[in-house]
């Protein structure tokens, strides 16, 4: 009787150590570059609420009338680091370009943006639930649209406007 209860006991203890040393060691091997932190990326859309319809990225084009169902309306934001601090870059997945900003301030769509320090924008989420953008490049720079749908040029564009404001659809 005392064998069995001695090995009962050592196999039930070798089963909870199993299960917790070897099964997470499996769950780490399937764990990819986007989940460690490396990088995070987000596919959304991003409601315009001044406008009332959602950004879109055609070609070399950007506004904000796109409907939710169209297939230029589904973006991209990749979390990426610069200089110590935590930014976005807001990609279009169908034409694998990114939303920039340029030197003198005014919104341009790059096809390598991956690798332009101009298209990082910090994002900003407000406790009603809207989001801004503000360049990284320069802090008093903000991502807004006009109520007819046309892009307002970030340097005359501040955080406290309706135009800098967006809902994000997952």
């Amino acid at each position: 009787m005392k064998y069995s209860t001695t090995v009962l006991f050592w196999s039930a203890l070798a089963v909870v150590i199993f299960t917790r040393t070897l099964i997470p060691l499996a769950d780490a091997a399937s764990i990819t570059k986007r989940q460690v932190g490396v990088s995070n990326t987000r596919l959304v859309r991003l409601h315009s609420t001044n406008s009332g319809f959602f950004l879109r990225i055609n070609g070399s084009k950007v506004d904000s009338l796109g409907s939710k169902t169209e297939k230029s309306a589904k973006l991209e934001l990749v979390t990426t680091k610069l200089k110590g601090s935590v930014g976005v870059r807001i990609r279009s997945v169908t034409e694998n370009s990114y939303l920039c900003v340029n030197s003198a301030g005014i919104l341009t769509v790059e096809m390598h943006g991956d690798i332009l320090d101009r298209c990082v924008f910090t994002e900003d989420i407000y406790s009603s639930g809207h989001t801004t953008f503000q360049s990284m490049y320069n802090s008093s720079w903000y991502l807004g649209f006009k109520r007819n749908g046309k892009a307002k040029q970030p340097h005359n564009t501040t955080n406290a406007q309706k135009a800098a404001r967006f809902l994000r659809y997952f």
